[in-house]
């Protein structure tokens, strides 16, 4: 039974950002194990998962907002929505830029019974999802002789951190970013146990050259990176931030994404790719395949992984936390919050 279950529909809970810190404190296996079959259920047509509606004030910026509403059944049994901002200009302001709220739905009436800070979940979720990339196309013994991380922000530390966790080790880490002194704070705070050897990179073919695993988590709109030839041939390239390849740069790779449908819309590398008949579209495979074991990957090509990112994964990762906040101080539950 999760905590929603024991909340009268007419009340509502307000978890804030420490809590969904604590709550996620401790919860990496739980977490991952929940990627992993949203994944499987996403492949198998197991979940509801609308298409995520964008709202740009400006078409021409880089701002926007994004909605993802899911239900997802089964053992999570979560309902609920995403609204997630990214203004890459707040960076300059000292402030994160992204910033989110998920509301999770009653079940049974359909009412919101709970509003989670959403930014730290959507990045824990996004970095299980690098990690069960990772995993799954480069190999189970957590090890890379050399990666590279094009993009220094929070989702690229989150996701070394959960890497860190999961005992991965590097033999190096080449790290780049447009702005120097973030790409050096960020070297600065790879764990030691993580890589070998960190060094800094001045521009991202530098960074991937050698590479056999690939981390782009930039806040591009526009693909910038024309060729990632000087990867290794076979090497993994984890493209979380979906916009940094060229239509050319992806072409000859195995290209594997969370939901096909999802990966091309709002003109992501990938549907830049597909248009332009750099990539066959019949030739795109879904990570919960992998996972089940329905195909195997080319080991003589390179992988491109591209998640759109599923709001199942968000909203069964927010009932996680909800579930595991129960009773806690710092949760504000607001009674009557929808009562006539």
């Amino acid at each position: 039974m999760n905590i929603s279950d024991k909340i009268d529909p007419r009340d509502l809970a307000v978890v804030p950002q420490r809590v969904v810190d604590r709550a996620l404190e401790g919860a990496l296996k739980e977490c991952k194990a929940i990627v992993e079959k949203v994944y499987v259920d996403a492949a198998n047509d197991q979940l509801v998962n609308p298409d995520s509606l964008f709202l740009r004030p400006d078409m021409e910026g880089r701002e926007r907002i994004i909605a993802l509403p899911a239900y997802v059944p089964g053992d999570v049994s979560a309902m609920g929505v995403k609204w997630i901002s990214s203004f890459p200009e707040n960076i300059s302001l000292d402030l994160p830029r992204a910033s989110a709220l998920i509301v999770l739905n009653d079940l049974r009436t359909g009412f919101p019974v709970a509003v989670l800070e959403g930014a730290r979940i959507s990045a824990y979720r996004t970095a299980l999802s690098a990690l069960v990339g990772a995993e799954t196309l480069l190999g189970r013994d957590r090890s890379a002789a050399k990666v590279a991380v094009v993009g220094t922000g929070y989702i690229s530390q989150t996701t070394l951190r959960v890497m860190a966790d999961e005992a991965w080790s590097f033999g190096s880490l080449s790290v780049h970013d447009i702005d120097p002194s973030r790409a050096r704070a960020f070297a600065d705070r790879v764990p030691a146990h993580l890589a070998a050897e960190v060094s800094m990179a001045d521009d991202a073919g530098q960074a991937v050259a050698g590479a056999d695993l690939v981390l782009l988590a930039t806040t591009a709109t526009v693909p910038h990176i024309a060729d990632i030839g000087a990867s290794k041939s076979d090497a993994v390239v984890l493209h979380m931030s979906l916009r940094d390849l060229t239509p050319e740069a992806m072409t000859g790779a195995t290209q594997v994404v969370d939901h096909v449908a999802h990966a091309l819309r709002e003109k992501t590398s990938l549907a830049l790719a597909v248009d332009q008949g750099t990539v066959q579209q019949q030739e795109i495979q879904v990570i919960g395949d992998f996972l089940q074991g329905r195909v195997e990957r080319d080991r003589g090509r390179r992988a491109i992984y591209s998640p759109f990112g599923l709001g199942s994964l968000d909203i069964a990762v927010a009932q996680l936390v909800l579930d595991r906040s129960r009773g806690a101080e710092d949760v504000t539950v607001i009674p009557g919050f929808s009562s006539s």
